[in-house]
């Protein structure tokens, strides 16, 4: 986390001193809806991005969280210390990624990379992700036809604080992961909630399965 941080301060930092009028280091960052332009960054504010935007670049905070309004296309989406909210039919063109926070996918909406987070919950609602699903504390929720073309994976938490001793997957409303789900620290114990409609198409790895 400790690495994280200090990369996106740097990366933060470079842009005020670059591209300074692109910038917020201490308030949020609202895109109107229906607007074009480049990465937004942000060190202690939010980022908001209205409705049909397309942002040619990456959106990335330290302290704040990241929301994408309908029908907007955006590149990478990583914050520290947020929660990332997309809404109905949003691209990803790259990753999702948080570390203290949660990730919520709309419906129709496609994440071209990975959804990962570190504490905080994943829901995917009629959504796509072509990579992975990664989290080390929180529950992974998968409704509506959702699919995971990668693993759903539970990373090791040692040397983590707060960890959970118990985690949640859902996988319902015939979703599907094409890949696995890999439980990296057995200490950890995980219940995989599967309806009959559901599939998950590889490995189940240290996790007990329950068939609804």
């Amino acid at each position: 986390m400790r690495k994280k941080n200090v990369i996106l301060l740097f990366l933060a930092l470079s842009f005020i001193l670059f591209y300074g009028c692109d910038v917020s280091v201490n308030r949020s960052i609202h895109v109107r809806d229906g607007e074009r332009g480049g990465g937004q960054t942000s060190v202690n504010g939010s980022i908001h991005i209205g409705a049909r935007c397309r942002i040619e670049g990456d959106c990335q905070t330290v302290n704040g969280s990241i929301q994408v309004g309908e029908a907007s296309q955006v590149g990478d989406l990583d914050t520290v210390n947020g929660r990332i909210s997309l809404a109905a039919n949003v691209e990803v063109d790259g990753n999702a990624s948080t570390v203290n926070g949660s990730i919520a996918c709309g419906a129709g909406s496609k994440v071209h990379g990975k959804v990962t987070t570190v504490n905080g919950r994943i829901e995917l609602k009629n959504s796509e992700v072509d990579d992975e699903v990664s989290t080390v504390n929180g529950d992974v929720l998968l409704l509506a036809k959702s699919l995971v073309r990668g693993d759903i994976v539970i990373k090791g938490s040692h040397g983590h604080l707060f960890d959970h001793s118990h985690i949640d997957i859902r996988i319902s409303e015939g979703s599907v992961v094409e890949g696995g789900i890999l439980v990296n620290d057995p200490d950890v114990e995980v219940k995989v909630y599967l309806s009959k409609d559901s599939t998950v198409k590889g490995e189940i790895k240290n996790a007990q399965v329950i068939k609804e």
